[in-house]
């Protein structure tokens, strides 16, 4: 009797949490849905009622969004950028982590407690040291955002480099014998075996590029370099006076179904991806 009074108890509270977990998920896409559907009114519609569904279907909205207020070219310039910069910050990530993982010399341990230490450190007091730097070295353009995300000292150092620690250098031994450089282990042999951890830190560096706000929005001064968060944050201030909020609906729209899409297809690996590399580590 007691025991199926316990088992009543979990049953219970488990479904208890459920629902909640449910209502939390729901509280998360419901402002998404909602951005949705009045992207889709008019503007006049929206001012009416924001909470009934469209009338009339304006999926011209969208096009407005893309072509007029610029959120094309917004786009583009975040995709190439995004794909630039994933690619330099994962790879100057990968070569440091391999090379403290596997080989041994004097400061190895020093460069892996930098990359710790590095996170104790307030990213808001390196803001004013960091911007008179790029001032003086006039990387106030694109190629600044993109040397800003090639620090090879951070996150995805640590998360490689435990993916790295695993594997075995026995691998590497046999490539060496036959010929191979140290260059030429890594980039064939190393890479393809820690390709979970490459994946998952690939993931997380497109997510974080094409979100992040602060580096293009104080090095990039020209209106036509501008990612699509500078665009939206541009578009924003404009429609606090033309009061178009259904095309700014379709423009965030644009800006966030390509992270999304990504993550949906692609949560299970950037998932699986950092428990590995925390078990290996």
């Amino acid at each position: 009797m007691n025991s199926e009074r316990k088992t009543l108890g979990q049953l219970a509270l488990r479904t208890v949490i459920q629902l909640l977990f449910m209502a939390y998920a729901a509280s998360l896409i419901y402002p998404f849905i909602w951005m949705l559907i009045n992207s889709l009114k008019s503007n006049q519609e929206f001012f009416m009622d924001i909470w009934s569904l469209p009338k009339e279907w304006r999926w011209d909205n969208y096009a407005s969004a893309w072509s007029s207020a610029n959120i094309g070219k917004y786009f583009f310039n975040s995709v190439w950028m995004t794909a630039i910069g994933t690619f330099t910050s994962v790879m100057c990530a990968a070569m440091p982590a391999y090379v403290v993982a596997k080989y041994k010399f004097k400061g190895s341990n020093i460069v892996y407690a930098l990359a710790i230490v590095g996170f104790l450190i307030p990213t808001v007091g390196t803001f004013g040291p960091w911007y008179l730097l790029m001032q003086q070295l006039g990387l106030f353009n694109p190629l600044g955002v993109m040397l800003g995300y090639a620090g090879g000292i951070g996150f995805n150092m640590i998360i490689l480099y435990s993916f790295f620690k695993g594997i075995s250098w026995e691998y590497a031994e046999a490539a060496f014998m036959d010929g191979a450089g140290h260059f030429r282990v890594f980039l064939l042999i190393m890479l393809p075996l820690a390709r979970g951890g490459i994946v998952a830190v690939c993931i997380f560096a497109v997510i974080g590029i094409w979100n992040d706000y602060f580096q293009p929005f104080i090095l990039l001064q020209d209106t036509s370099q501008y990612t699509i968060a500078v665009g939206l944050a541009n578009l924003v201030e404009v429609q606090k006076y033309s009061a178009n909020y259904t095309v700014l609906f379709a423009a965030m729209w644009i800006a966030v179904l390509p992270i999304l899409i990504a993550y949906l297809f692609l949560q299970e690996k950037l998932i699986s991806g950092f428990a590995m590399g925390g078990l290996k580590g």
